[in-house]
């Protein structure tokens, strides 16, 4: 007894805070000083890595948060039905446990509650849970069986994700509530068990799961070896990471019901080359197409209005895209890193290209900057190693930094009057760039814009500002 440290509650019961002993087989004591022990503390036995077999007694009611967390040599415990809490992260890093009974009365798997439970192989969920929180068997890599509770109403985001050895699930009639990413990394799911009745969720072609109330595609089965991958009719939302790391598919033909494309929902599909946007496709997350490495071109749908942060970042083999006609926004990185990307035309409703937005893209060789633009990034052009030409039209007021750092091809910038502004770096390394106009509107440089342009002449007017820095800082000039 004098191994474990206990608290007395307001009810005269006990609270059991620690164990500092060095058991192997530990039974925790159903009482202390003639009281029941009833509840044991967050983080009471967390860390405790010699212990193998936990057996709590009857008396206990609740299971504070990460109470065995990270108990990594712990392969079994006991835990009675008076059990009725069980708190979040309660055991996270259990990684040599391989099964578990839950107690009959738990209403609640909590956040991450069996997260990284690598040697977990099954589990059974008691009639009484009705809601298992996100992340609560995340990265339970050997889970092969999990049967859901008939009563079970709500699942959370990423609740089973990278769950990478569970093959089947079924989901109870109760069931209205699926977070993000439920089975994302679910490399072995290939079929789901719904009722034809089932109020929310329907099985379609071989374990395709769709939200047919929100007609919404939920997950696609990573073992379908099919090249290619039709949407059924009549689904208008693509859900987050529905199609991620499906390495296989190499076109995707999506229905003209589809309005939404969500986050990361074709990300890293290494050997996708070909997918059609139809016109009604309204809004495409963030990261829906990073890292299609085979992606070739794309034409983008006419009312998109928004390219959304690194929506085809990486796309080292896409080409060539057709922006909307209504284009407002390119969102930071939205195309960086796409090395193959030889020409952009944008149109002229363009008003924002987010920082790095095209960063990295190799084989550019002509800009043309509308008059619309408003907002420039960081390194929107960085690293642009083969852009030879530059053109700003009227209605950009400052080059931002490094706009265009390491462009070392670059030898033709037109900077129209009204910019304002050039600032650091903007054109750091810019080695080929030998002549650049400064426009009177400009009323400030920054010190270190053309750092590493060795041979740079500036033609400027008398009396300007871009007279006196160039003086000032010792840069070639001509006076216009």
């Amino acid at each position: 007894m004098s191994d474990f440290t206990f608290s007395k509650k307001r009810d005269g019961t006990y609270q059991l805070e620690k164990y500092e002993g060095a058991s192997l087989d530990l039974s925790i004591p159903s009482e202390y000083e003639g009281n029941p022990v009833t509840s044991i503390a967050d983080n009471a036995f967390s860390w405790s890595d010699r212990i193998q077999r936990v057996s709590i007694p009857d008396t206990v009611t609740q299971i504070g948060e990460a109470a065995f967390s990270w108990c990594e040599s712990l392969r079994e415990i006991l835990i009675p039905d008076s059990v009725k809490t069980i708190g979040e992260w309660a055991f996270i890093g259990c990684v040599s446990m391989k099964s578990i009974r839950l107690p009959s009365g738990l209403k609640k798997i909590n956040y991450s509650t069996f997260q990284s439970c690598s040697s977990l192989v099954s589990v059974e969920i008691p009639d009484s849970v009705r809601s298992i929180g996100p992340e609560a068997f995340s990265e339970c890599r050997n889970l092969k069986s999990v049967i859901l509770s008939s009563s079970l109403t709500s699942i959370g985001d990423n609740a089973f994700s990278a769950c990478e050895s569970l093959t089947l699930v079924n989901l109870p009639d109760q069931l209205t509530e699926f977070g993000s990413n439920v089975f994302s990394g679910c490399i072995s799911l290939s079929s789901f068990t719904v009722s034809p009745s089932h109020p929310v969720f329907r099985n379609a072609d071989d374990g395709i799961l769709i939200n047919k109330k929100e007609k919404k595609l939920l997950f696609y089965p990573f073992d379908r070896r099919v090249r290619t991958a039709e949407i059924p009719d009549g689904i208008e939302v693509i859900a987050e990471e529905a199609f991620s790391g499906r390495n296989h598919l190499e076109s995707v033909i999506l229905p003209d019901t589809v309005k939404i494309i969500e986050s990361k929902a074709f990300y890293s599909c290494r050997a996708l080359k070909q997918i059609n946007l139809p016109d009604s496709v309204q809004r495409i997350g963030s990261s829906a197409f990073h890292s299609c490495s085979s992606l070739q071109s794309v034409s983008l749908p006419a009312e998109l209005p928004v390219i959304d942060y690194s929506v085809f970042y990486a796309c080292s083999s896409l080409a060539s895209v057709t922006f909307p006609a209504n284009l407002r926004l390119i969102a930071p990185c939205a195309f960086s890193g796409c090395g193959s990307l030889s020409s952009i035309s944008f149109p002229d409703t363009l008003i924002d290209i987010g920082d790095s937005a095209f960063e990295g893209c190799r084989s550019i060789e002509e800009l043309v900057l509308p008059s619309s633009l408003e907002s420039l990034g960081a390194h929107a052009f960085g690293s642009c190693v083969m852009l030879d030409s530059a053109v700003i039209n009227p209605g950009l007021k400052a080059i931002p930094a490094q706009a265009f750092s390491r462009c070392e091809n670059l030898n033709r910038v037109v900077l129209p009057e009204g910019v304002e502004e050039i600032r650091t770096e903007a054109f750091e390394s810019c080695e080929n760039l030998l002549t650049l106009q400064i426009p009177v509107s400009v009323n400030e440089i920054d010190p270190s814009a053309f750092s590493g342009c060795r041979h740079i002449m500036l033609f400027v007017y008398p009396g300007s500002y871009a007279h006196n820095y160039a003086r000032d800082t010792g840069i070639m000039f001509s006076e216009l």
